[in-house]
């Protein structure tokens, strides 16, 4: 028997519902099709399992009214098409057979009513009704269900790429749900995670500190300010047994949750967001140490110096010890720049510095304080004589050439010095009293040299009358 459509008597009223009628007795689908379709149903019929198949997988049908006994494909496996495919149709199974197995077996399959034949009219039209109210309050419930699961998987989604590390602790301190992030910044899998302690991400030391933020003190606020906190990372293999384990650096900011049960607030769970400000600390120690130092060559700056030697002072007068100062200066650090360019004259003055260091004592402080100007301090100071040694041990080791890419440039240094109490008494009276001595080195130096070079002409006009 081919496929039929019956409509409802009306063809303009709205339908109440679409039906499908399967059973192999045509006389018998067609009597049931008749009747619902009365009642203001869309009918639609089919001879067997298969052709039913069909139309239940190209058209959405509310009921089937199913035969359970036909020669192609009985009911029981269309009902196993339904339940397979995942379809919402309702399913009303009809039968003659006058045992109990059918219905039983039905029923588990997931039939919502069984009918036996002859099929009286007030049977099955409560039987349509109580399916089409079944159906209805599925698809609200399956309706609530997806919008709950997409708002979930919404929140899910903005929770695993979020930029900052996300996570949820139970009311034990246990991680319940940690972001992409938070295992990404931590090394540690969400596996691994789900279920630890928060204690075992943070330092001894830091744990007393941190409690109050996680665990519930009902004397405390539910939000705290932001934080820091150190978070150590998983270890790594390593072959350096004394190798610290890493850690990172977060601002942490948590909320305590509660849920109100019985009108009480009932604490669940602590939510917490917290930036790896790790970065941002090494930058900010990187700024404060270029405040105070010198970028090409690693020492103090003047800034910092002048700290040294206020301390130094005020240390030397109360121990009633002496003082130091030596203001050290590349006289011809422009003359390098000029004939050998600027990087050359970087190299000489890093070279100077690395000499510089060589010289002083544990305890000394050395700074460059300007282009081709170096301080340094020296504490403790019993003989003025030992000043002089050392001053001239200085110049002396700084004056060797340096090689700049094959080249030898020789270096003119000039010392100056400032001794306390003799000189000065004070910081800045130190600090005047070496340049005054420097001025005055370096005058002495130009005179040596200009003697220096007329003995030189005289002793060639003399070679050469």
């Amino acid at each position: 028997m081919s496929e039929q459509k019956i409509d409802n008597k009306h063809g303009k009223e709205k339908s109440k519902g679409r039906l499908l009628v399967v059973d192999d007795d045509i006389r018998h689908a067609e009597s049931l099709a008749m009747m619902v379709s009365s009642w203001g149903y869309d009918v639609e019929t089919a001879p067997d399992g298969a052709k039913a198949a069909g139309i239940l997988v190209t058209r959405p049908i509310d009921v089937v009214l199913l035969d359970l006994h036909m020669p192609v494909a009985d009911g029981h496996k269309v009902m196993d098409f339904i339940r397979k495919r995942k379809l919402t149709t309702r399913v009303i199974a009809i039968s003659g057979d006058p045992s109990m197995d059918d219905a039983i077996k039905s029923l588990k399959k997931g039939a919502d009513n069984f009918i036996r034949k002859p099929v009286a009219p007030v049977d099955l039209l409560k039987a349509i009704d109580e399916s089409l109210k079944r159906r209805t309050q599925e698809a609200e419930v399956a309706d609530v269900k997806r919008r709950v699961d997409t708002k979930n998987s919404l929140h899910r989604l903005m929770f695993d790429v979020a930029p900052n590390l996300l996570f949820l602790l139970d009311v034990n301190g246990h991680f319940r749900m940690v972001n992409n992030v938070f295992s990404k910044v931590t090394g540690y899998s969400k596996q691994e995670l789900l279920g630890m302690h928060w204690k075992s991400l943070v330092e001894n030391d830091e744990i007393e500190r941190i409690e109050h933020v996680f665990e519930e003190r009902r004397t405390t606020p539910d939000q705290f300010p932001e934080v820091e906190l150190r978070l150590k990372c998983k270890e790594q293999s390593s072959n350096d047994p004394g190798q610290k384990p890493r850690t990172v650096l977060v601002a942490l900011q948590s909320r305590r949750l509660y849920s109100v049960q019985e009108g009480k607030k009932v604490f669940f769970g602590t939510y917490g967001v917290a930036r790896d400000i790790t970065h941002y600390n090494k930058l900010e120690e990187l700024n404060k140490y270029r405040e105070f130092h010198d970028t090409l060559t690693g020492l103090p700056n003047r800034v910092l110096f002048d700290d040294y030697l206020n301390f130094a002072l005020t240390q030397a007068k109360h121990s009633n010890t002496g003082l130091c100062l030596l203001n050290i200066v590349l006289d011809d650090l422009k003359q390098v720049n000029e004939r050998y360019g600027h990087a050359a004259g970087d190299t000489c003055l890093k070279a100077l510095a690395t000499r510089l260091k060589r010289q002083v004592r544990k305890g000394d402080t050395l700074a460059r304080i300007d282009g081709s100007e170096f301080l340094l301090l020296l504490p403790n100071i019993r003989e003025e004589k030992s000043v002089v040694h050392l001053a001239e041990k200085i110049r002396m080791a700084l004056t060797y050439p340096v090689i700049v890419e094959g080249k030898s440039i020789s270096l003119q240094i000039t010392v100056g010095t400032a001794l306390f109490p003799r000189d000065a008494k004070d910081t800045d009276g130190l600090l005047q009293h070496a340049k005054i001595d420097f001025g005055a080195m370096a005058q002495s130096r130009k005179r040596q040299q200009a003697t220096a070079t007329s003995s030189n002409w005289i002793k060639l006009i003399k070679s050469n009358p």
